[in-house]
């Protein structure tokens, strides 16, 4: 999160908040973006360390749903969802 001056009037806040959130949302779909160019073939998902033609585990399944697909999106999607919480606070606070 960006400091914030305080002479910044409320234009500027708002400015600011819409790059933040612009920024965190650009990283969520570059994330989405990056796991489907590793993980997907034609649309579908395809687990890591996957040999064609065989069939995975349940174990490895969701260990490797968790680390390439649900664990980088949580993260992305925490941190963005923080952001905006924190705008949302801070626009609440102003308007007070």
């Amino acid at each position: 999160m960006t400091s914030h001056p305080d002479h910044n009037d409320g234009s500027d806040l708002d400015q600011l908040h819409r790059d933040e959130i612009t920024v965190t949302m650009n990283w969520v779909i570059r994330t989405c973006q990056e796991i489907i160019r590793d993980h997907c073939h034609k649309t579908f998902w395809v687990p890591a360390g996957t040999s064609t033609g065989t069939t995975p585990t349940t174990d490895h399944l969701i260990n490797s749903a968790r680390t390439d697909v649900l664990n980088r999106l949580r993260h992305q999607i925490d941190g963005a969802e923080s952001i905006i919480s924190n705008a949302e606070h801070e626009r609440a606070k102003r308007k007070q």
